[in-house]
This record gives structure tokens, sequence and C-alpha cells, in this order.
């Protein structure tokens, strides 16, 4: 098994949005956490979670942002922690030190792309690169969706245990989007994608693999990408929270 190194840092110009802005708690989200004696058996599947984007659309890094007394990021990487998926790769560009000094090591492994600024395609190819070969396969999630649950990438990873070969796509209200499931067959292609894009070349490219694992709720496929968005977030975090507890 190809050994992956935990968090190289590579040396970046500081920004101030890189700071992490309000109150946050130390640990996970008290849903997230992971608890040894109720946790579900693991499965040869890695989980990819891609946070290594600019956050260009916010006035400060989003992933750093407070969300019920935790960072944003740590909502997605708590839901795969708190899944069967083993390894968890998290795969960091910018603000790579602070968005990794929120992560629980020695629980994830820490993936550094240097190339980020070239778009999701090169977070994708540096996180799949680092699944372990024994691995058959992975889930590739974003940081930046709070509310997918460790229920429904733990329904994804079941899906993907029953057919293998197959591609496992989330939707939300009849919309495709993320966390999606790759076999190990589709890394090559995967590889070859470039610009800002997630893997949907690969997905055009195999229509007939494709399979569908719809979310109990729509907003379980909430992204943040504004500040509207962000501020809605928050606004009604104590309703959208509840998404994470079923």
């Amino acid at each position: 098994m190809r050994a992956v190194h935990y968090v190289q840092y590579v040396h970046y110009v500081h920004y101030d949005d890189c700071s992490t802005v309000g109150s946050t708690s130390s640990g996970y989200p008290r849903h997230l956490r992971l608890r040894s004696s109720t946790m579900p058996e693991r499965v040869d599947i890695a989980a990819v979670v891609l946070a290594a984007g600019r956050s260009s659309r916010m006035e400060r890094h989003k992933l750093l942002l407070p969300l019920g007394g935790h960072p944003l990021v740590t909502y997605a990487v708590g839901a795969a922690l708190s899944s069967p998926a083993r390894p968890v790769l998290v795969v960091v560009g910018y603000c790579a030190r602070e968005v990794s000094a929120t992560l629980p090591a020695p629980d994830v492994t820490v993936v550094t792309n240097a190339a980020f600024a070239a778009g999701m395609s090169t977070s994708l190819k540096a996180g799949i690169a680092a699944v372990p070969a024994a691995a058959r396969g992975a889930l590739v999630m974003l940081a930046d969706q709070p509310l997918v649950s460790a229920r429904f990438v733990s329904q994804m990873l079941d899906a993907a245990t029953d057919m293998p070969e197959a591609i496992i796509a989330a939707v939300y209200a009849g919309q495709r989007a993320t966390p999606v499931y790759f076999p190990r067959a589709l890394f090559d292609e995967l590889q070859a994608i470039s610009g800002d894009e997630g893997g949907r070349a690969v997905l055009a490219a195999h229509p007939e693999r494709i399979r569908l694992v719809a979310a109990a709720s729509p907003l379980a496929g909430t992204d943040v990408d504004r500040p509207g968005e962000y501020e809605e977030l928050v606004a009604n975090w104590h309703r959208y929270s509840q998404l994470l507890e079923g």
C-alpha cells in the first residue's frame, strides 16, 4: 500500500481571510463525534473531502466561518468520520495551515494540493491519487456542504457496497449533486480531467453506470458559496441542524 504523508505544508501568501471568525469550540459537533461503541462496520471505500478552494465569492474563507459554534469545514469532515468510510482524506490548498488546524489528527489524512488555484479538478486528482491501493473506490464530498449527514453518507456507502462498479450520486429534489462515489475502475479517467470540475465529464461518459441515492430533504444538499447563503444558514441553524440528527 502506498504511504500517504500527513500534512505537508506549502508556503502561501497569508491572506487576512484565513483566520477563523467569531467564537468556535474545540472538537467536533456533538452529533458528529466518533463513538467507538456505535460506529458501523468499516468498508474498503475511502472518503475524499475537497477543502482546497479559495472561496472567491466570500469576504472570508468560508470553511473557517463559524456555524453552530464550530468551523464550517468540520461538518462534512465529521460526517465522513462518523460513517464507515476509511480512510478519510481531506484535500486542502487555500489557507491550508488554518483549515488543517481544525481537523482531528490522526483521524484524517490531510493531502495538500499546491495547484488548487487551477480548479477543482486538481484537488480531486490529488485526493484520488492518495486513495490507498486496497480501497475499491472513493466517495467524493465537498467541504462546503455542512448539512450532508453521517446517516446519508452511510446510505451512499451501502449503495456502493451493493453496486461496487456503479457511480453512486446523491440527488436532492431531483437534482444530481455530491457526494459521488466512483469505483476504482474510473480512477484513471478522473486523473485525466482538467479545469474547474469535479468529475462531471466522467459521469457524462458513463451514464449507464449512474445510480442515484435520494436525500430525505432537499436542504441536505445546501452548499455555501455566497455571503447570503451563509447568513441564511446561520439564521436558520436551529432548524437546519436537525437534519444532521436524523
